[in-house]
């Protein structure tokens, strides 16, 4: 059975398969749909391009027992989507280790009253963006015999991190190079976090250069994000060591685009691992596997 669940832009989290006295019954988390743009020929047509739009999730649960329990159960969820909707944070609806950005945009109750066996909640989740992410994490420490520790004093970054992701060989990259496997039928964007001292930050990914023409202390961070919904300012920035964060898209390098994605299937990223780098990529499926 899926592990499904809602999680709010503030954290909370509601078990969306059953909550204590409720029962998903129907949801439309796998319907998929592609938009077939066409030319028309003589016989038939030619698909110029695919697009997606956005998406909604149709859901019905049923809670039962307690009326004064399932009304505080409802009542709940939908405090806390509401909050998403009206400040525009979306939450998110995990399947196992699968998520999507959603808002609960539609919901509907009934039997009104609180004297009958059980209450209906029929709601619909919107998409913005139509498709489900798994993210895979990359690790990768300085090869200057480091401990694989990196500063706890720069804000959201702990120190102790791990180091089980990738897998190193030394032909037709360098020693230093790490291979991995980005399982999506998309190019998949990525978000990179730089750790200092390093100057130059430059890395590979399947022989191309990300290159930002900025000098980090130690104890600085520079996130490269390249995400089209992540806001400009927040694309490519370095974090002071008193969490000051400063823009640096301007220092990028001319000769080569910063915030290309990657190419789904095996991938390998080098560089002289001067430096610490978490590489997060966005494993993106139409729907949840």
């Amino acid at each position: 059975m899926a592990n499904l669940y809602y999680l709010s832009s503030r954290g909370k989290k509601f078990n969306l398969l059953s909550f204590e006295s409720a029962k998903l019954q129907a949801a439309k988390f796998h319907s998929v749909k592609w938009n077939p743009e066409v030319i028309k020929r003589r016989y038939g047509s030619r698909v110029s391009r695919m697009t997606k739009d956005s998406q909604t999730f149709p859901c019905t649960f049923k809670f039962k027992g307690n009326p004064a329990k399932r009304k505080q159960q409802i009542d709940a969820l939908i405090y806390e989507t509401e909050w998403d909707c009206f400040h525009e944070t979306p939450g998110k609806i995990y399947w196992n280790d699968q998520y999507i950005d959603v808002f609960l945009t539609v919901h509907d109750t009934y039997p009104d009253g609180l004297g009958l066996s059980y209450t209906t909640l029929e709601a619909s989740f919107f998409a913005p963006y139509p498709f489900w992410i798994e993210e895979l994490l990359i690790t990768l420490r300085p090869s200057g015999g480091s401990t694989g520790e990196f500063a706890a004093d720069v804000k959201g970054y702990p120190a102790t991190r791990s180091y089980k992701y990738g897998y190193t060989y030394s032909y037709p990259y360098s020693p230093l190079a790490t291979y991995f496997d980005v399982d999506s039928p998309l190019d998949a964007e990525f978000m990179a976090v730089c750790y200092g001292p390093a100057n130059n930050v430059t890395f590979y990914i399947n022989g191309h250069k990300y290159q930002v023409n900025r000098t980090l202390r130690a104890n600085q961070v520079m996130i490269i994000d390249t995400r089209e919904i992540t806001p400009p300012e927040k694309r490519c920035y370095v974090i002071y060591e008193n969490g000051t964060e400063v823009n640096c898209f301007n220092d990028r390098a001319v000769d080569s685009p910063l915030f290309t994605p990657i190419s789904g299937g095996s991938a390998v990223i080098n560089y002289s691992r001067g430096f610490g780098i978490d590489l997060t990529i966005f494993q993106e499926r139409s729907a949840p596997v």
